[in-house]
């Protein structure tokens, strides 16, 4: 099987990392008469007309837009009551990133919190400060801390726009990102699991989001369905450092009611050694992993029903999972890193294809009719990231680059994708 993802190519071709930008430029030379020119733009309107509404799924790209959804989508998400919602964010990406979940991932969403490491308010929903009850020495002396305490005392305006910019740009490393947020987010996973606990002690399950985090609703709570929430749970798409395998925090995770006690319980009992040992750590979900591993809770290794990508940079037959656990074949349930925009359409989507059809959307249904449409045979100005180098790659919005799909051989994989699941449905255990 050939692969397709962020990066790999599909018969020597790569589907890019973002489909936003859909700029198409035409130069009409001056040699052409007013006449041609008039019949070549009435061409061009209706090709770009078509491309837009072809597939109107895929087309709702502001808030504005996504209002079309009716109320009555959240009706038919039975058992949404039974979770808790838990979205983790920080101070920096908060007002940026946070908005869009209002209007999409929490409409529907009955129970749920935010938590950063600022307490305000945002259009009018309240974010908690995840790390108000941490040890006060920790936070008084913690080199982690430094960015937390001029947060509290100065709020935003504390960082100049340099470093705002600085961090932004900040790299993943094998440490993880080089920025204090990024460092600071650690200390989040465990204070929040307690203060979930805490917040609605009833839920039969709490789910764990980010805020690039984008979750489908109603094949989440099929798939959850399936387990007995009276018994412990963690699930999620897995990950390991060292010995220790969690789910990762970007693709949500789940974790049921008596796991999450289970847990929190160890923690009280032996919060010098977790304090100790997620200050000398430096990813949080893993943190968190560990704690449930102590406390007697394993995760089932939920990939791909939970994946940690957005869609257009999806490896959809990847074997990560398995040889037998292609993504494409399987339901989908959540997916990660989308930018805000990408909220809207996606969420337009999955709403009318939820309407149209009995059938719960396949990653392999989210390929073919919310990202092949988009493709064309050929985009000016554009790297689709390919392998195959035909020139020099500039970025994803390469000038005088042009790129391309073989659209036949796209879909020819799409069609043998297909063929080749045999039953897929869910991760269980």
């Amino acid at each position: 099987m050939e692969e397709i993802g962020g990066s790999s190519s599909i018969l020597g071709v790569q589907v890019p990392s973002a489909w936003s930008h859909l700029d198409f430029s035409i130069e009409i030379w001056m040699m052409f008469s007013f006449s041609i020119y008039r019949v070549i733009s009435a061409v061009l309107l209706l090709f770009v007309f078509y491309q837009y509404t072809s597939f109107d799924n895929h087309t709702s790209t502001n808030e504005n837009d996504f209002q079309g959804v009716t109320e009555s989508s959240c009706d038919s998400l039975k058992g949404l009551g039974d979770l808790f919602v838990i979205l983790r964010t920080g101070a920096t990406e908060a007002p940026k990133k946070l908005p869009v979940h209002f209007t999409t991932t929490l409409r529907c969403v009955p129970h749920y919190t935010i938590y950063s490491d600022y307490e305000e308010d945002i259009e009018g929903h309240h974010v908690y400060n995840a790390l108000d009850e941490v040890d006060p020495e920790i936070v008084d002396t913690h080199a982690d801390f430094e960015y937390y305490r001029r947060l509290q005392e100065g709020g935003r305006e504390a960082f100049t726009s340099r470093e705002l910019s600085r961090w932004a740009a900040a790299k993943n490393t094998n440490g993880g990102r080089d920025s204090p947020g990024w460092k600071l987010d650690k200390w989040k996973f465990l204070p929040i699991a307690e203060k979930a606990l805490h917040q609605r002690p009833d839920a039969k399950w709490y789910i764990f989001i980010e805020s690039d985090t984008y979750i489908l609703w109603r094949n989440l709570l099929e798939w959850l369905s399936r387990f007995d929430s009276s018994k412990p749970h963690y699930l999620g798409m897995q990950m390991q450092i060292g010995d220790v395998v969690f789910a990762y925090g970007g693709g949500g995770f789940a974790i049921s009611n008596p796991a999450l006690k289970k847990v929190v319980a160890h923690r009280k009992d032996n919060l010098k050694f977790y304090d100790n040992f997620t200050g000398r750590h430096w990813a949080g979900d893993c943190v968190l992993g560990k704690a449930l591993a102590d406390a007697g809770v394993d995760l089932l290794w939920s990939f791909p029903t939970m994946a940690g990508d957005q869609p257009s940079d999806m490896d959809f037959n990847t074997t990560f999972g398995g040889h037998a656990k292609t993504p494409w074949c399987y339901y989908a349930t959540s997916y990660h890193h989308l930018p805000p925009a990408e909220y809207y359409k996606l969420a337009r989507f999955e709403q009318n294809w939820n309407r149209k059809h009995a059938s719960l959307l396949r990653h392999g249904d989210v390929f073919q009719y919310y990202i092949l449409p988009s493709l064309t045979l050929e985009r000016v100005d554009w790297d689709n990231l390919s392998d195959v180098d035909e020139g020099e790659s500039l970025g994803d919005t390469a000038m005088r680059i042009k790129s391309g799909w073989i659209m036949e051989r796209i879909q020819d994989y799409a069609e043998r994708m297909d063929a080749s699941c045999d039953h897929q449905d869910w991760i269980l255990p």
